[in-house]
């Protein structure tokens, strides 16, 4: 289904007509709200660690090796020095001071270089004021979260027990059972939830198998529409939510 034709015309009347029941919404971070400058960090963390760098890319993000990336994601320790004993005892691996300033160097770029789109940040705060229920729900280390939140105030949309962590959780997308904790965590039914995300397979399908309704952010087309199953909303901007989704219904 065509990006352009979903929010064109009658479609507006029906994407409306389709998110009436709608009183919760899951929203991605990375890439959806939240930008970074910076390369992939956790790419750098495998090649800090000398785990498989035959296979890193550093042209491409998706060279990061998969059973590395989940421990990453999953590892609930919010110190450098920690995280990176906690991954490397996973992989039977050692930790020398170098590895240690080398790592606290990408943490600290990785705060510096983030923040929030500005089409999300005025989103949040109109439907915030409909009376949406909010639910952040990412794959992240801890790292850049405190900075994000002190920095671009995501607090006052997102509240503390709505956020739903892969780190936390120790559970990552694309698993669904991330977004069955979500809902769960919300209180809401999952056929009330709209999951808004940027990533097809991680945010959308998953989304879709446990019940939820999904409206994929692709502000640079990225996605072939013939890629896109029936019944998932495209948008260019978290903005156009807002010509979409009035007030909340009641509880």
């Amino acid at each position: 289904m065509d990006t352009t034709r979903q929010l064109a015309g009658n479609s507006r009347d029906y994407w409306r007509s389709t998110l009436s029941g709608i009183s919760t919404l899951c929203v991605d971070l990375w890439g959806t709200v939240a930008r970074s400058d910076n390369r992939e960090p956790i790419l750098d963390a495998q090649r800090i660690l000398g785990y498989k760098v035959d296979t890193i890319d550093p042209k491409d993000l998706r060279s990061v090796d998969p059973a590395f990336l989940n421990v990453c994601l999953t590892t609930d320790v919010r110190d450098a020095v920690g995280f990176l004993r906690s991954v490397a005892s996973r992989f039977d691996l050692t930790v020398n001071p170098s590895q240690v300033e080398q790592f606290q160097d990408v943490v600290d770029q990785e705060s510096s270089c983030s923040g929030v789109f500005f089409d999300a940040k005025n989103a949040l705060k109109v439907l915030k004021g409909r009376n949406y229920k909010l639910s952040l729900v990412s794959n992240l280390w801890s790292f850049p979260v405190d900075c994000l939140f002190a920095e671009d105030n995501l607090g006052k949309y997102f509240p503390e027990e709505l956020r739903v962590y892969s780190f936390v959780e120790g559970v990552s997308k694309p698993d669904p059972e991330i977004y069955r904790r979500a809902y769960v965590r919300c209180n809401a039914h999952p056929g009330d939830c709209l999951m808004i995300g940027d990533h097809l397979e991680n945010d959308i399908l998953p989304a879709l198998a446990v019940g939820m309704k999904a409206c994929l952010v692709d502000r640079n087309r990225k996605y072939d529409p013939a890629v896109i199953p029936d019944g998932v909303l495209v948008v260019k901007s978290m903005e156009d939510l807002i010509d979409l989704l009035p007030e909340a219904p009641a509880a």
